[in-house]
């Protein structure tokens, strides 16, 4: 990966005290082995992409991931074959402290984190860049980094939760390099079509299948000077993805039905809340595809782990959709005191939501829409199940009740983006749409 921590204008180096952590193997082939953590996930593993390389036959090539984070150590399996173990549990994700020791295959390592005096690149710029918002340490070091990236042409991956402005990083990458002015085009893998894909991404020629009637670039070519956003690649579908490396490495497309090739410059940038190392470890993934569009990863951290942003994002928020508004303001703020504690789950996304509501109904707690509440005898229902009607009958008022509340909440907290809302239910897209309809819901 390369190197993200050249010298801007607003970046200086400092003497600070800050975590160090590291790894040391303790039992197994690589016993005395210390490998130190960074500010970025490494991941362990037999494979030669693995920053923490391992020669225990019984570690997968890409078993877990270590990251340093505010004195913690995230470890993360990577769907692994013989799992990642913290004493006697299988851990998926965990988070440990100075002393904790995980097992990995044949292997045990040992987490090592103290405070040093070090002397490290500071951001020094103002609490935004493009269309984020934040003054949190991780978030300044993110600052950083696109402002670094933002005039290379390689490629990058955005990793982070759902909803915690993946797509932003990616307008802030673009924003700030020289292909500013030129097409910022989006394309979402997660609602992409298997027959349509190739066809979205590469454009097809007039007559290359049945409905095209005329010929149309597909989002790379319009995406030529400038950028293209590919959101949720890891559902990019599998025959497909030899197609984007080869766009990679040779900047050129052929359009389905045509025997050319067009050449274009467009830099990729991709997002994901998905763990493409397990994905790769399932054949789900490519790695040769992996490995080319990871050429930088950036992270973007979950809300809970930058709290004190939670006011700053929401007063611009507020800002943007309702001006300068004092009252709103003095609301906002004590809808934020209450959930001083709130985790934020829908990271963002759940936070720009709470100020929708306020700025729409003039109060931060959610609400069901007219059309979602219970008819009268629905109410009744909810109360005490009406035992003069077969039970079968009672039990379809409940589950078609259930299911419009649901779906309504549902989709308020996903912003109304129904890929997402998909995600979340894990219900299939076609499914979920088939519910909306059915109670009357329309998708926005």
């Amino acid at each position: 990966m390369l190197d993200a921590l050249s010298a801007t204008a607003t970046y200086v180096l400092r003497e600070v005290v800050d975590d160090v952590g590291a790894v040391v193997v303790v039992r197994g082939p690589d016993a005395g082995r210390r490998f130190v953590l960074a500010d970025r996930p490494l991941r362990v593993g037999s494979g030669p992409e693995a920053e923490i390389p391992l020669q225990d036959r019984a570690v997968s090539r890409a078993h877990c991931e270590l990251s340093l984070e505010l004195a913690r150590v995230r470890v993360r399996d990577l769907g692994s074959k013989n799992g990642t173990w913290v004493g006697a549990c299988r851990v998926i994700e965990v988070e440990v402290g100075a002393g904790a020791e995980l097992v990995v295959g044949a292997s045990t390592l040992r987490i090592e984190v103290e405070r040093q005096r070090l002397r490290k690149p500071v951001y020094e710029g103002l609490d935004r860049l493009g269309p984020l918002v934040g003054r949190s340490q991780p978030m300044l070091r993110l600052f950083a980094a696109i402002e670094r990236l933002a005039s290379s042409p390689e490629p990058v991956l955005v990793r982070g939760e759902s909803g915690t402005g993946k797509e932003l990083v990616a307008r802030a990458l673009h924003e700030g390099g020289p292909r500013a002015s030129a097409p910022f085009v989006i394309v979402d893998g997660g609602a992409l079509s298997r027959s349509l894909a190739e066809s979205e991404l590469f454009g097809h020629a007039r007559g290359a299948f049945t409905g095209a009637l005329v010929a149309r670039a597909g989002a790379l070519e319009r995406a030529h000077g400038g950028t293209l956003f590919i959101d949720e690649i890891g559902e990019l579908p599998i025959d497909l993805q030899p197609r984007l490396l080869r766009f990679l490495e040779e900047g050129t497309v052929q359009r389905l039905g045509e025997t050319a090739r067009k050449r274009v410059d467009a830099r990729v940038v991709c997002a994901t809340h998905r763990p493409l190392e397990a994905m790769i470890n399932e054949g789900s993934f490519r790695e040769d595809l992996y490995h080319r569009l990871a050429v930088v990863e950036l992270r973007v951290p979950p809300l809970r782990d930058r709290l004190e942003d939670v006011p700053l994002i929401a007063h611009a928020a507020l800002a943007e959709r309702a001006g300068e508004d004092p009252q709103l303001a003095a609301m906002l703020a004590r809808a934020l005191a209450e959930r001083a504690t709130h985790r934020w789950p829908g990271n963002v996304r759940e936070l720009k939501n709470l100020v929708r509501r306020l700025v729409a109904l003039g109060e931060a707690d959610g609400v069901v829409a007219p059309s979602d509440l219970p008819t009268s005898d629905e109410a009744e229902t909810v109360e005490a199940p009406d035992v003069t009607v077969p039970m079968a009958e009672a039990k379809q008022r409940w589950i078609e009740l259930f299911e419009r509340r649901y779906l309504s909440r549902l989709f308020e907290e996903s912003g109304g983006n129904v890929s997402e809302a998909s995600r979340r239910a894990d219900v299939d897209r076609g499914h979920l749409g088939r519910l909306l309809a059915k109670h009357g819901l329309k998708r926005r």
